[in-house]
């Protein structure tokens, strides 16, 4: 069972890495006590022990409330030197020798400040890009470097040392082309847009809708949202085949185009209607991807 100094160096632990929130109260004295196999009584003392040195602050409301300034960083080192000194008195009292406790250490040390994984986010266009990346960042606590494809293709982007690369499902391909070898190529669902979505499902039935796209596989992503979204009907053109753009602008009640699309300034001005698609990424669109991944060398 454990002691109240040992709970005391558990709990110092916890609340160091931010394990129980600043200005947040402590679990109860049952509920740890139950956490880490000690009695009640032990762990109330461990906890005044705390409250007495500054970490914590008793209520009668709330119980121990974690304090806001935490002790310094000293208080900490002290603390943790204290603990491996007495760790290494018991490995000796075992009988262990002293290169056999360091290279312990060592190899624990190893393992819990291995370094993160690098993973970087891909698409096509600076605008998806940025706008994807802040969506990726909003569900992960890993850093997450965007990165153009065309600039990894040109071999730009220092892709060689990457663990994780991010990439909506429409740039898989490309992305496990360029992926180096070992790491793992995660697909991210990205969805049109609410507002996108809205705007298509409220188009009467008698409605052309003019799909224009900078290339084949983007014009076919397209029409097949507006056939998933609405009765409209729809043709579609690509922007680097101006006679064909510039008829189906002067034909179609509605263009839709994407985000990123550099639409002509004449072709903007002449469409009776122009709808914008913007990408969001669908929750739990990163999948089996775990946020807090370590770094992972296998085939995505």
């Amino acid at each position: 069972m454990m002691s109240a100094r040992d709970v005391e160096e558990a709990l110092k632990e916890r609340l160091l890495r931010g394990a129980y929130p600043r200005g947040g109260a402590l679990p109860s004295v049952r509920a740890l006590a139950a956490e880490l196999g000690t009695s009640p009584s032990t762990v109330g003392r461990a906890v005044q022990e705390l409250a007495r040195q500054g970490w914590v602050t008793a209520t009668s409301r709330r119980g121990a409330v974690v304090r806001r300034d935490l002790p310094d960083g000293e208080t900490g080192v002290r603390d943790a030197e204290a603990a491996i000194r007495r760790l290494a008195v018991r490995w000796r009292l075992v009988g262990g020798d002293r290169s056999e406790f360091q290279e312990l250490v060592a190899r624990v040390a190893d393992e819990v400040f291995q370094p993160a994984p690098r993973t970087v986010f891909l698409e096509c266009n600076p605008v998806d890009l940025q706008r994807g990346l802040e969506q990726v960042q909003r569900e992960t606590s890993v850093k997450v470097e965007p990165l153009l494809l065309e600039e990894a293709a040109a071999g730009s982007g220092r892709l060689g040392d990457a663990n994780v690369l991010l990439t909506p499902y429409f740039h898989l391909a490309e992305a496990r082309e360029l992926a180096p070898d070992g790491a793992q190529v995660v697909p991210l669902n990205f969805v049109a847009s609410q507002e996108a979505m809205r705007a298509l499902v409220e188009l009467p039935a008698d409605t052309l809708v003019g799909v224009l796209a900078v290339d084949a596989r983007s014009r076919r992503r397209l029409e097949a949202i507006v056939q998933q979204y609405s009765v409209a009907a729809c043709l579609g053109a690509l922007l680097d085949d101006p006679e064909a753009a510039a008829g189906l602008v002067e034909a179609a009640d509605a263009i839709l185009v994407t985000n990123a699309a550099r639409l002509p300034g004449h072709l903007a001005a002449r469409a009776r209607r122009l709808i914008r698609v913007g990408w969001a990424l669908e929750p739990g669109g990163l999948g089996g991807w775990r946020v807090s991944a370590e770094p992972s060398r296998g085939a995505g």
